[in-house]
């Protein structure tokens, strides 16, 4: 029987241990999460550097050559307990494919070194992907001091944003916490939304908030969320009949971004068109009927199947063609700019 394969220790897993001293001197940071990642670097700059040192012994190196890091690991550090070099978004990790200075020579002698640091200096290697199979992630993976950074639990999000409130003097209720986190659509595993987004929101959010106590009334006045949670919003005004709201989410959205309509109408028409192919299934009594088994069918992740399929249960087929229909013109009118942009996506909503 093989060994069960464990996951790699991730947030937690790295806080315990450098607050126990546990920590290698080559550690591998991968993940989604790269503003956890900054985290995690942050963390050990302040453990190991001393702060009228940092610009000597903290070191950020953005795409250097294997000869340019070990010079860098193999330089003492002046004053503080360690030196710390970091080299960020190192496309090594995933392939060295086309990566000038990267020829099996010089490869292997960075694998040398990884397997032999200097003791004095503490080397961070970090891309969102790895590739497992690789000579050099296996050498870094042997060292004990991987961590992976992905998406944060429902629990960790709360907990990350309560803190980041409550340094800015701000309190925000559970109810309020949980409509920010939906609002979002962090937890939604197909967003690109990720931590820096949700950070830079939280920004926006007390920047807005004229009060100790955040307000709904804030999170919607500063809250972007991503792609699906803005579309997903404007659907809720149109299909509740709510066509003043629809519009003030729509103009809140082009006044962040002058360039968004075309991607608002082709997100839009995506939408549609998603909800229209879950409508037929609904009203074929021969197909698939459940979400689970539309998104087995169709391939579709299950998430989205589940929000299309309760917008689609608003509206008739007939009624989903005619959006449908009016989308694709709002979209061909907005290409050749016969009507201003923003005028189309207004006279769409008020058209459905």
């Amino acid at each position: 029987m093989s060994a069960r394969k464990t996951a790699a220790p991730g947030f937690n897993e790295f806080r315990n241990n450098l607050n126990k001293g546990k920590l290698p001197d080559i550690l591998l940071f991968h993940g989604v999460e790269q503003f956890v990642v900054s985290w995690a670097v942050g963390e050990l700059r302040e453990r190991f550097v001393s702060p009228a040192m940092q610009s000597v012994d903290y070191v950020v190196l953005e795409s250097p050559t294997p000869e340019e890091i070990i010079d860098a690991c193999e330089t003492f550090s002046m004053m503080s307990e360690k030196r710390l070099v970091w080299v960020p978004n190192f496309r090594p990790l995933k392939s060295v494919s086309g990566i000038k200075g990267y020829g099996e020579d010089s490869l292997e002698k960075l694998i040398r070194y990884i397997s032999d640091p200097n003791k004095g200096t503490i080397a961070v290697f970090s891309y969102d992907e790895i590739d497992g199979r690789s000579r050099l992630v296996k050498a870094l993976k042997k060292q004990g001091g991987e961590y992976v950074f992905n998406q944060l639990t429902n629990g960790g999000l709360k907990s990350f944003a309560t803190k980041r409130f409550a340094r800015a003097g701000k309190k925000i209720s559970d109810s309020h916490l949980a409509m920010l986190i939906q609002m979002t659509g962090y937890l939604n595993k197909e967003s690109n939304y990720h931590l820096f987004n949700f950070d830079n929101d939280i920004r926006k959010i007390i920047a807005h908030s004229s009060g100790a106590v955040i307000t709904e009334e804030d999170l919607r006045a500063a809250v972007s969320g991503d792609g699906d949670t803005f579309i997903f919003d404007l659907l809720d005004g149109i299909s509740g009949n709510d066509k003043s709201g629809a519009l003030e989410i729509l103009n809140n959205k082009i006044k962040r971004d002058t360039y968004s309509s075309i991607p608002t109408a082709a997100a839009i028409i995506s939408q549609v068109e998603l909800m229209m192919e879950i409508r037929e299934f609904m009203d074929d009594p021969t197909g698939p009927s459940s979400a689970a088994a539309i998104s087995r069918y169709t391939g579709i992740h299950s998430f989205r199947v589940e929000k299309a399929m309760r917008y689609a249960s608003r509206y008739s087929a007939e009624k989903l063609r005619k959006m449908l229909k009016d989308s694709y013109e709002t979209y061909a009118a907005l290409l050749t700019g016969e009507i201003p942009h923003q005028l189309a996506l207004e006279m769409f909503i008020a058209r459905i």
